[in-house]
């Protein structure tokens, strides 16, 4: 993945997923993504939402999981916290996401997502590493969307 003239990059909790386990099918894209940028000096940035969620998502199915223990998912944790960049959500986050929601309609679990997006907006992070680039269309004329697969 090329990432010419990117100083700072946000990654979507996908790509913390993938990064760290190995039996899932993007886990060589995820690592050859975040390696490489963290490799060419690029700053990697995650939220408190970012890593809840990978907290949340990766303990969810612990017991069917032969890759990722308990133990494993918090010493992760700890890493990212140790290696990324992580953004304040605070009073200001929120109200970036309000005046967001006042120029994009989005509901349900897209919530989330405009939050991520106000969040990047509020620290002014233009480029966002991500798995899912359909969920952050809507957002695509405030921040710059990279695909962690090529589109076909």
């Amino acid at each position: 993945m090329m990432m010419p003239n990117i100083k700072e990059l946000f990654l979507d909790t996908n790509i913390l997923i993938y990064y760290t386990n190995p039996q899932l099918p993007q886990h060589p894209l995820a690592v050859q993504a975040v390696d490489t940028a963290y490799q060419s000096g690029i700053e990697l940035l995650v939220s408190p939402q970012v890593l809840r969620e990978y907290l949340a998502a990766n303990t969810k199915f612990i017991k069917n999981n032969t890759q990722l223990t308990y133990d494993k998912i918090r010493t992760n944790f700890e890493t990212f916290l140790n290696q990324f960049r992580v953004l304040d959500d605070n009073r200001q986050v929120l109200n970036t996401l309000n005046d967001l929601l006042k120029t994009v309609t989005v509901a349900g679990r897209h919530i989330y997502d405009a939050n991520l997006v106000a969040t990047m907006q509020n620290y002014g992070i233009q480029h966002l590493l991500t798995n899912n680039p359909a969920d952050f269309t809507v957002f695509s004329s405030i921040i710059t969307v990279l695909p962690l697969s090529p589109t076909p």
